[in-house]
């Protein structure tokens, strides 16, 4: 990597050297000045046309300002429209900062750059343009490469790009694990779609969880309430934590209605305290004070059901 402090020392250095202030400097290249300040306090470095302009009024080589480094002569071999031959992915992620996405991807191309791995690519990301990232991403699906393959370029990747790659994937496998490897990047559309698709079919709650945190709230709220409905909290336990508070609140109080503390249970990491604190008051209220004395509200007031305000454990 380039020591930003050694750069700005050499540019403090050959400004002085050229009788010039850090005021001036920045009026020669039409910057401000705060900008010189901070390439001479290494806080950042010059671009690449700024580099050219401070070599050509230094009368230096950028070699030179960037002190001998391999990356510095792959600078000096952009800038002189030359290829940069031998040039590392290292040296090239050390120069991308400084540099214009054409002329990143120009290094990139030529021969005798290092392999394109998606890790490296990815690294080099926010230097590259998205036409560039969608065409290798392409390639390398067209390559016969899993969607795994593109996992670490996914977030700089087009959605329409990943959506199609994740549709074609999901046709042929039938799973949705599949495509949990891009899911964050995926467009929500598209997620709520596959999870509809997968319920359809096996009429679960957790077919979809490869894809649960990143459906909509209204998707994951349908399908719970669907599914609790038809099969209660054990129904939506496995993917209780994703449904929304207020849903899963209702569910809980109607359910202790019905069943008692033991029918939420499964999910009682989820929903609302209070919603405990008012069932277990109201229990004790009534003289139910063991948890297994504990029946549910319709049973506490239904007739024959038992006196609800005698002590467990008496005898008459």
């Amino acid at each position: 990597m380039f020591n930003m402090q050694q750069v700005g020392a050499r540019i403090s250095r050959l400004r002085r050297e050229a009788g010039l202030t850090q005021m001036e400097l920045a009026n020669r290249l039409g910057i401000s000045f705060q900008a010189v300040s901070n390439w001479e306090r290494g806080v950042s470095m010059p671009d690449i046309s700024k580099l050219g302009e401070l070599s050509d009024l230094f009368r230096v080589s950028i070699d030179q300002i960037l002190g001998h480094s391999p990356a510095g002569q792959v600078v000096t071999a952009v800038l002189d429209g030359r290829p940069a031959e031998g040039a590392t992915m290292e040296e090239i992620q050390e120069v991308a900062p400084l540099l214009q996405d054409d002329q990143v991807e120009g290094l990139l191309g030529q021969e005798g750059a290092a392999q394109l791995d998606a890790a490296s690519v990815a690294s080099l990301a926010p230097f590259l343009s998205q036409d560039f990232l969608d065409r290798y991403a392409r390639g390398l699906l067209e390559k016969g490469g899993p969607l795994s393959a593109i996992s670490p370029v996914a977030p700089f990747v087009s959605t329409s790009l990943l959506d199609k790659a994740a549709e074609e994937v999901v046709e042929r496998t039938g799973e949705l694990k599949s495509v949990a490897c891009v899911a964050p990047h995926l467009s929500t559309g598209l997620v709520d779609r596959l999870a509809g698709e997968a319920y359809a079919k096996t009429g679960d709650f957790a077919s979809f969880a490869p894809l649960a945190p990143f459906l909509s709230a209204h998707t994951m709220d349908g399908y719970a309430e669907k599914s609790w409905r038809q099969g209660g909290i054990d129904a939506v336990k496995p993917l209780a934590a994703f449904i929304s508070s207020g849903v899963l609140n209702r569910m809980a109080k109607e359910t202790l209605q019905k069943e008692g503390l033991a029918g939420i249970c499964p999910i009682l990491p989820f929903i609302d305290h209070r919603i405990l604190e008012d069932f277990l008051t109201e229990s004790f209220s009534r003289g139910d004070t063991a948890p297994g004395e504990w029946p549910s509200t319709e049973a506490a007031r239904s007739p024959g059901k038992g006196a609800a305000g005698e002590a467990p454990g008496k005898e008459g």
